[in-house]
């Protein structure tokens, strides 16, 4: 039997998960609910995002990841964001969907904001965006508080509380974390955040104060 050089192997492993980790295309994109603007992390169009409203909330099918809000979304001091995120498909793997806050010049290249997401497989993690950069404050994290099915429906209720110096990380009514709010950014635009590759429907954003 003719043997088959080893490069070649851990070539042929590596495409087919380079190609199934790629944006997807999106049927019926091009759509954004009125009144609400995007910015995709790597200046991608909005062809690949499909946001419409359905019933009290909305219906999101995107191919890249995305951050989604209103300009008048505003939140400063003590306040509570929160909404309910109901996954529809994963398209085959799992990916975090959550809450934006503290978030300025959304559209331009100083932008700065924090997030909260949660995934199918049962975890957690929080972020800060500046720029084009990334920095983790808390790595994907389990918690039992936080529903799980990778592939499949799932729904869980997240919120952010920020107030007396913390913020609070709640999913489905639980504290999972609590961060010093000097290591976020907490004052400015809230909204709702999405990685690649998922179909999800949103409901119950709210902003309490």
């Amino acid at each position: 039997m003719r043997s088959i050089p080893l490069t070649l192997i851990a070539l042929s492993l590596a495409l087919p998960a380079v190609a199934q980790d790629a944006d997807r295309a999106v049927a019926g994109g091009g759509q954004l609910a009125p009144g609400w603007m995007a910015r995709t992390d790597r200046g991608q169009d909005f062809d690949n995002i499909r946001f419409v409203e359905k019933g009290t909330g909305w219906d999101i099918t995107v191919g890249p990841g995305v951050a989604l809000y209103r300009e008048n979304d505003m939140a400063t001091g003590s306040y509570t964001v929160s909404a309910t995120i109901e996954q529809l498909s994963s398209k085959g793997h799992g990916h975090g969907t959550g809450l934006i806050f503290g978030g300025k010049d959304i559209q331009g290249a100083d932008q700065v904001y924090s997030y909260f997401l949660v995934r199918g497989d049962g975890s957690y993690i929080i972020k800060t965006r500046n720029g084009s950069s990334t920095a983790e404050v808390r790595g994907w994290t389990k918690n039992e508080a936080i529903n799980e099915s990778e592939l499949a429906n799932m729904t869980n209720e997240v919120a952010v509380r920020v107030a007396n110096g913390n913020v609070i990380f709640m999913v489905n009514g639980t504290e999972v974390d609590r961060v010093p709010a000097a290591d976020l950014y907490t004052d400015g635009i809230v909204g709702l955040r999405l990685n690649h590759n998922l179909d999800m429907h949103i409901d119950n954003f709210k902003i309490e104060h």
